[in-house]
C-alpha cells in the first residue's frame, strides 16, 4: 500500500468511526427526548411535534445505522456523501426543534454553532471548508423557518404570537442579522483553527512518509548487512578450516622438522584461528536467531546440571584471575529447554562476568525456582556498568569496558546471543549494575514440562 492510498484509508476509517460516535449519539437524543416527553410533556400541545421529530431522527438514524452496517468498504467520496447528507438532516431537525420551542425566542439555534464545531473539528476535520456550508445552510435553514412563520405558512408558537406585525418583523429582522453574522463569524474562526490544525497534520504526514521511506531503506540495507554476514561466514569456516589442519600438521612436526620459535608462533596462529572460527559461529548464530530459524533441540532438562557444567568448564579460567566461583542450586530443577543452547547462555554469562571481575573477586552462580518459572542469576562483584551504558548492553557488536568507560565497538556478540536463546525459549533476560559494585544478569524461563506443553 502506497502511502497516498494509506492516507486516503485512514481518512475513510477516520470517517467511518465519526459515523459511528454521531449514530450513537443520535440514538442517545431519542432516547433522552422520550424520556422528557413521558415525565415532562405528557399533556402538553407540543408532545405530539416534540414525538414527531424524535421519530424523525430516529428513522434516519436507523438508515444511517443500516447503511454504516451493511456496506463495509467506503471510497472517500462515498464516506464524505454519507456523512454530508447526515449532517444535512441534523441540521433539518434542529430547525424544527427551534421551530416547536419558540423560532424567535428559542435558545436552542446555538445548536447550529455546535454543527459548525463538529463540523470544523470532528466529522470534516480533513475538509476545512465545509464550515462554510454548514454555515450557510443552518443561516437558509434558519432564516427560511422565520421567513415561513412571519408569512403564516407554518403556524407560530411561543411568545412572538402576541407582538404586533411591525414589532415581529424587527424580531425578525435583528434576529435574522445576528444569526447569519455570529453563523459566519464562527465558521471563519473554526475554519482557521481547522485549517491550522489540517496544515500541521500535513506537515507531520510528510515527515512520516520519509521517515518510514527511510526506515524501508534502512531495513533493506540491515537485511543485505545480514545475508553479507552470513554468506561471508559460511564461505570463510571452509578456508579456516583447512588453514587450521595446516598449521596443526606443522605444529605436529608431519611434515618436517620445526623448533622452539617456529611452534610457539604457529600455537599462536592457531589460537586466533580458533578465535576468528567461534567468532564466525556467533555471527552466524546471530544471523539464524534474528531470522527466527536458529534450531532448538528441545527436551526435559536438569538446569542445574548445565550450570554445574559451565562452572567445571570455566573454573580454570577464574582460579586464574583469582575469582572465586560459588554456586546457590536446588537439588534439581527440570525444564524443556535445548540443553546445548542453555549451557551456552551459562558459559556466556559467567565468562562475561569473570572478564568483568578483578583479582580476588566473587562470582555466585545461583538458580531459584519460582511458581511459573525458573530464575538463574549470575552474580559478580566487578567493575559494574556505566547506567547510560545500560540501554547497549545486549547489541550487537558491542563489549563493555570499565564501568567508567562507555561502551565501545568491537566483537562483542555474547550477550547479544543469549539474549536470543532465552527469549526463544519464551524466556526474559535481564540485569542489574552498579559501578564499583558489581552486576548481576537475571534470566528466566517457563516452567513446560514437556513437548511445549
Amino acid at each position: 500500500m502506497t502511502y497516498q492510498k494509506r492516507e486516503v484509508y485512514l481518512q475513510i476509517e477516520d470517517l467511518k468511526n465519526k459515523i459511528s460516535w454521531a449514530i450513537g449519539f443520535r440514538y442517545a437524543f431519542v432516547f433522552l427526548g422520550l424520556f422528557l416527553i413521558y415525565f415532562s410533556h405528557t399533556g402538553n400541545a407540543y408532545a405530539p411535534l416534540s414525538l414527531e421529530l424524535i421519530i424523525s431522527v430516529g428513522l434516519y438514524n436507523i438508515a444511517a445505522n443500516l447503511i454504516y452496517a451493511l456496506k463495509k468498504e467506503y471510497k472517500l467520496w462515498q464516506a464524505v456523501a454519507a456523512a454530508g447528507v447526515f449532517q444535512f438532516f441534523d441540521i433539518a431537525a434542529i430547525t424544527f426543534l427551534i421551530y416547536i420551542t419558540g423560532w424567535v425566542e428559542s435558545p436552542y439555534w446555538f445548536l447550529y454553532l455546535v454543527m459548525i464545531i463538529v463540523s470544523g473539528f470532528g466529522m470534516f476535520s480533513y475538509y476545512s471548508f465545509a464550515v462554510f456550508l454548514i454555515a450557510f445552510f443552518s443561516a437558509v435553514f434558519y432564516l427560511g423557518l422565520l421567513l415561513s412563520a412571519y408569512l403564516g405558512i407554518l403556524p407560530i408558537y411561543g411568545t412572538s404570537f402576541s407582538l404586533t406585525p411591525d414589532q415581529l418583523l424587527i424580531s425578525i429582522y435583528n434576529k435574522a442579522i445576528f444569526t447569519s453574522v455570529a453563523f459566519f463569524l464562527f465558521a471563519t474562526t473554526i475554519y482557521y483553527f481547522s485549517k491550522l490544525l489540517n496544515e500541521q497534520h500535513e506537515e507531520l504526514f510528510i515527515k512520516n512518509r520519509k521517515f518510514l521511506a527511510a526506515l524501508t531503506r534502512i531495513k533493506a540495507i540491515d537485511r543485505m548487512k545480514d545475508e553479507f554476514v552470513s554468506t561471508a561466514s559460511h564461505e570463510l569456516r571452509t578456508p579456516l578450516s583447512v588453514v587450521r589442519e595446516n598449521l596443526s600438521l606443522i605444529e605436529d612436526g608431519i611434515v618436517g622438522t620445526i623448533g622452539p620459535k617456529q611452534k610457539k608462533l604457529l600455537e599462536t596462529s592457531r589460537a586466533n584461528i580458533d578465535r576468528l572460527a567461534k567468532i564466525l559461529d556467533n555471527l552466524l548464530d546471530i544471523a539464524k536467531i534474528e531470522s527466527h530459524s536458529l534450531d532448538l533441540r528441545c527436551q526435559t532438562t536438569d538446569i542445574t546440571q548445565l550450570g554445574r557444567k559451565a562452572v567445571e568448564l570455566l573454573k580454570p579460567k577464574a582460579e586464574h584471575k583469582s575469582v572465586t566461583l560459588e554456586t546457590t542450586f536446588p537439588k534439581e530443577a527440570m525444564l524443556w529447554i535445548d540443553p546445548e543452547q542453555i549451557l551456552r547462555v551459562f558459559v556466556n554469562l559467567i565468562d562475561n562476568a569473570i572478564k568483568h571481575t578483578g583479582q580476588d573477586g566473587k562470582i555466585i552462580v545461583g538458580i531459584e525456582e519460582a511458581k511459573k518459572e525458573i530464575r538463574t542469576y549470575i552474580k559478580d562483584n566487578g567493575e559494574g556498568i556505566a547506567r547510560e551504558d545500560f540501554p547497549k548492553v545486549f547489541e550487537r557488536f558491542v563489549h563493555i569496558g570499565t564501568g567508567h568507560e562507555t561502551l565501545s565497538r568491537g566483537a562483542g556478540l555474547g550477550l547479544s546471543i543469549c539474549k536470543g536463546i532465552v527469549e526463544m525459549h519464551n524466556g526474559i533476560i535481564s540485569f542489574e549494575s552498579e559501578i564499583d559494585r558489581g552486576s548481576t544478569f537475571t534470566f528466566s524461563l517457563p516452567k513446560i514440562k514437556s513437548n511445549g506443553q
